[in-house]
């Protein structure tokens, strides 16, 4: 009897991790999930795609990115921006990190000019996140309630059914 019940004590609990182990696809374009994000912050013509490069003077995109897009608010009294990168398999920890200094960089580099110009905004960038799904990564800078409509939003597009 106390191996039946801790085989099932053993069953519930592998059933319990699996089920809380989230699984996301790895095949749509960085492109494809942008477009409905942007749609969860606004209207697309609010928002632009970024050049290639656009970073630059914060990182070099690593070479386990496979693609990434970057959106940001047109206004130029709008910090929200997001970006989401396509990661090999294994890299997306190492991504976050990359994309975690940079938002701690850009903050502190233009931090005393946004407090100064549009202090409301600064905010946004203060409380950036970063955010894993499978081998995605996306940060995103805006209130906290588009922070997280945006995330739900990419979130849904890449559980897998």
């Amino acid at each position: 009897m106390k191996t039946r019940i801790l085989l099932l004590s053993l069953a519930l609990a592998l059933l319990l991790s699996l089920a809380s182990c989230k699984q996301y696809r790895n095949d749509l374009s960085p492109d494809a999930l942008a477009d409905p994000a942007v749609s969860t912050l606004g209207a697309p013509a609010d928002y632009t795609t970024a050049a290639e490069g656009y970073l630059d003077d914060y990182f070099t995109t690593p070479s386990y990115v496979s693609s990434y897009c970057i959106c940001f608010a047109t206004d130029g009294n709008n910090l929200d921006e997001f970006g989401i990168y396509h990661v090999e398999e294994g890299n997306a920890s190492a991504m976050k990190a990359v994309l975690e200094k940079y938002l701690a960089d850009s903050f502190t580099k233009n931090q005393t000019w946004y407090d100064s110009y549009i202090p409301t905004e600064t905010p946004k960038l203060r409380d950036a996140e970063v955010k894993i799904f499978g081998n995605y990564v996306i940060y995103v800078i805006a209130d906290k309630e588009d922070r997280t409509a945006l995330l739900s939003t990419v979130e849904e597009l890449l559980k897998q059914n």
